[in-house]
């Protein structure tokens, strides 16, 4: 009897376990048209369920079972017709990489809680083993390479020759025969330099005489930590990978349309609505929090407290990096534009509305929102923003480290945004109204070459008073600006290594390896230019893993190009040999402390 209720017992289970909601996706070949026919198989799903799911948008067509619905930015959702197994087939692009596969398959249910789907996936080409891109590391590594070089090393312990008017940064390290060093610098950065040198020279110390400086003052890194949240202790593990490499600036992207990343206590809804992710309800309704970001995921917290961004802060300064935060407008904005409503309907507060409730614009922006640009034209805007302005200028203060500017962003406003106005006209009325705040709190500004086109006179001329840069990622026409250069060829991180399937990363700029950054040359552009900055966007990351691995070792040609940005390349040759130098000295000095370190790096 016992045997027999164990069986039932034993049968009951499988049948259970073989009720598990599941996906089953299988990518299609590419048809005539361009386009390929993919499959997508759910299982186990009852009658009157929505299954959502993650995917980039490609204006997907179906061709057999039911309808695949669109719901802002990356998120589409199935309402399933029967029980047990739905199947669809569908029309989408052909698969660029295995990463641009849907992902996040929830089934959500009126009455249970949302749950999350086991997924199989199918690929028609299966990984296939990287080119060495021409990499021969012939270079016989001396005992004072590092990255980035240093600009003059005289090895012994004949004096070295010293230099007149020595600029920001320099340090010289002298190192005896006994290998005891001396150590000059002419600043706080230079001596920090000169340390993070000693620090990376192999052991045992040779006798050898270092001087050295970076070639430009800004040279930075920016980490977006929005569509792909990161914790505290991985921020703090980025800015000492940036600090040996002599970066100088953290630009950190806290605030886009998909989350809002830091507290600003007098407005909490920024962050226990704005950095909470949820699946809308069956009406559609983001009730309580956001939807989920590019990755799919629900229930997680995405943001810093005051205190935790305060500790940032201090931990990048005493690294000699000075922290730029970004809040993303007028564009880019819809997780302020909508915590902003929820503040409103709780406190019934209209006087720091985002987004005109009569606005009857209708656009696509380039990441696939109809609902992320701000009514510029409503005071109520730049009363939120001075207050975030002021929460922020606090913070720093209170760190008792500098900020430098505060990064306003300014980039893709979609065409069909701010219907009934006049762009030109509005754009103008944003810029000097961003401008009244940094004016009247004695800031500076950063954004993103948009927001300086298009201007007129009079606010160029304040745009350029109150600059601390702009980011050139397409580098046109904007010479009269302080510049970082920022081109998406060559510094966009997050771009693919290459088109192997199992590659991570974008295409839309081409590919990015270390040969792709190491051979950015700063003298090819024109105007004011104060510095260069590598990018890791996150819409494709999915974990700490991934972000090392899209940065190393690609953003050491940044790191390279920033502290010595004039290269004497004539020939292909000249350019061949500098970077086989340079490979081996990352091959030989740099990927060992990353392995130790238990980082994820691109092998070659």
């Amino acid at each position: 009897m016992c045997k027999t209720k164990f069986s039932i017992f034993i049968l009951l289970l499988m049948m259970s376990c073989n009720r598990v909601p599941k996906a089953d996706w299988t990518e299609g070949a590419k048809q005539d048209d361009g386009r390929a026919l993919h499959t997508l198989v759910l299982r186990n799903v009852a009658k009157g369920s929505r299954v959502w799911f993650q995917e980039l948008y490609d204006g997907k067509t179906s061709k057999e079972g039911p309808t695949m619905n669109h719901f802002q930015g990356t998120s589409w959702y199935i309402d399933i017709p029967n029980n047990g197994t739905v199947t669809l087939k569908y029309y989408g692009r052909p698969l660029p990489r295995h990463s641009w596969a849907p992902e996040s398959f929830i089934l959500q249910q009126i009455g249970k809680p949302d749950r999350l789907m086991e997924t199989q996936y199918h690929f028609l080409e299966q990984p296939t083993k990287a080119t060495d891109n021409g990499v021969s590391c012939q270079y016989k590594v001396q005992p004072g390479d590092i990255i980035p070089q240093i600009k003059h090393i005289q090895y012994g312990t004949e004096p070295m020759e010293q230099i007149e008017n020595c600029p920001y940064g320099w340090y010289r390290i002298s190192i005896d025969d006994k290998g005891e060093a001396k150590v000059e610098a002419n600043d706080e950065d230079g001596l920090f330099y000169a340390h993070t040198t000693l620090a990376k020279l192999h052991r045992p110390l040779q006798p050898m005489s270092i001087e050295d400086w970076p070639s430009l003052p800004y040279r930075g890194f920016m980490l977006d930590v929005v569509r792909d949240f990161r914790t505290v202790d991985e921020v703090l593990h980025i800015i000492d990978l940036i600090a040996s490499l002599k970066f100088n600036a953290l630009h950190f992207h806290l605030a886009d349309d998909e989350s809002w990343c830091l507290e600003i206590k007098a407005f909490p809804e920024l962050t226990t609505y704005g950095a909470h992710h949820a699946l809308p309800d069956w009406n559609l309704h983001e009730t309580s929090m956001l939807k989920p970001t590019a990755n799919g995921r629900i229930g997680n917290v995405t943001f810093y407290t005051a205190e935790e961004y305060k500790q940032i802060l201090r931990y990048a300064w005493e690294r000699r990096i000075s922290v730029i935060p970004e809040f993303d407008t007028p564009g880019h904005s819809r997780a302020s534009i909508k915590s902003m409503q929820a503040y409103e309907q709780r406190t019934g507060d209209t006087s720091y509305r985002l987004q005109d409730p009569a606005d009857s614009s209708h656009y696509w922006s380039a990441q696939d929102f109809t609902d992320n640009v701000l009514s510029v034209y409503l005071p109520s805007v730049y009363k939120f923003y001075g207050a975030v302005f002021d929460e922020v200028i606090r913070l720093h203060h209170e760190a008792g480290v500098p900020l430098p500017a505060i990064h306003i962003g300014g980039d893709e406003v979609p065409e069909g945004a701010w219907s009934g106005h006049d762009r030109h006209t509005l754009k103008e009325q944003f810029t000097q109204g961003m401008l009244d705040l940094a004016e009247e709190r004695g800031i500076r500004l950063a954004g993103w070459e948009d927001i300086a086109r298009g201007l007129e006179s009079e606010t160029q001329e304040r745009l350029k008073h109150s600059l601390y840069f702009l980011n050139t990622w397409n580098t046109e026409g904007i010479e009269d600006y302080p510049v970082v250069l920022s081109p998406a060829a060559y510094t966009y991180l997050d771009l693919a290594y290459s088109n192997a399937p199992d590659e991570i990363g974008l295409s839309w700029a081409g590919y990015v390896d270390e040969r792709k950054t190491f051979s950015l040359q700063p003298k090819d552009y024109k105007g004011h230019i104060i510095g260069v900055q590598a990018q890791l966007w996150s819409s494709q990351l999915r974990s700490f893993s991934d972000v090392t691995y899209q940065m190393l070792p690609k953003v050491l040609g940044v790191a390279e190009r920033a502290w010595n940005a004039q290269t004497d390349w004539a020939t292909e040759t000249d350019f061949a040999n500098d970077f086989d130098r340079f490979y081996s000295i990352v091959v030989t000095r740099e990927m060992p402390i990353w392995e130790k370190a238990g980082y994820v790096f691109k092998k070659r």
